[in-house]
């Protein structure tokens, strides 16, 4: 049986968005389009309900562009791969991605024969990924997950206030990402990058009503987000409020 890999695509421009979802189908047999995004903010639930293997993105776009996009799977996400969309005039612009790994870049107007060829690397990228993951997996045969699960849940807690990445809780459980992200999500229902933005949400909203004098960016350090202007955008996206909205509710 023939592995299938998730894909994601996202781009404001309906039409565009289809075509590309379109030609992934035809292009190759083994990735699969499971959700379409016409922003980064939508590509984000998406993500977080599948689990993709591959997200690909325009890099102009409302409300959350492709390197902001790039960003966030960056640091919650990073054993997705990523390919970034865009024109001649934006590739200088897209390039700053370089600095997220993104795996791979396509100009457009979109040719067949270059998605083509891209996703054949991205699709042996994977499998050569699957095989290291399968590894992971049979070395833990007999293993307690449950006690996994909650040494993860532990750690987390324990260092949510700090800069926190998957890569650094895989890294110090002795996991890969992947496995952490799909092991967590499977015995839990939600990611580690969600369960551990779900604990920073809940002590932000408990500092915002019993420390009524505390200014917005120390509530955002104390929980983990040094960015007061992140940190907004990520409790307003949790909330619907931004924090000094939720405060004066």
């Amino acid at each position: 049986m023939t592995t299938k890999f998730k894909a994601i695509v996202v781009e404001d421009e309906a039409l565009i968005r289809r075509n590309i979802t379109k030609k992934v189908h035809e292009l190759n047999e083994t990735i699969q389009v499971v959700g379409e995004a016409m922003n980064g903010k939508e590509a984000l639930t998406l993500i977080e309900e599948h689990l993709p293997d591959l997200v690909i993105t325009d890099i102009r776009m409302p409300m959350m562009d492709g390197l902001e996009l790039a960003k966030q799977l960056f640091f919650g996400y990073p054993h997705i791969k990523v390919v970034i969309i865009s024109g001649h005039h934006e590739f200088e612009y897209a390039r700053q991605a370089i600095a997220f790994q993104v795996n791979e870049y396509l100009l457009k107007p979109i040719v067949n024969e270059e998605l083509g060829a891209t996703l054949s690397r991205i699709e042996l990228q994977l499998k050569n990924d699957l095989e290291s993951l399968a590894h992971v997996a049979n070395s833990l045969a007999g293993h307690d997950i449950e006690n996994l699960i909650q040494t993860i849940k532990l750690y987390i807690k324990n260092h949510f206030h700090e800069d926190l990445t998957l890569k650094e809780i895989a890294a110090q459980l002795n996991f890969t990402t992947d496995y952490l992200s799909k092991v967590f999500k499977k015995h839990t229902g939600e990611t580690p990058i969600k369960y551990l933005t779900r604990l920073r949400i809940n002590e932000a909203k408990r500092l915002l009503t019993t420390n009524v004098n505390m200014d917005i960016k120390t509530v955002g350090k104390l929980v983990g987000y040094p960015d007061q202007h992140y940190f907004s955008r990520v409790f307003k996206n949790n909330t619907d409020y931004y924090p000094s909205e939720y405060r004066e509710r």
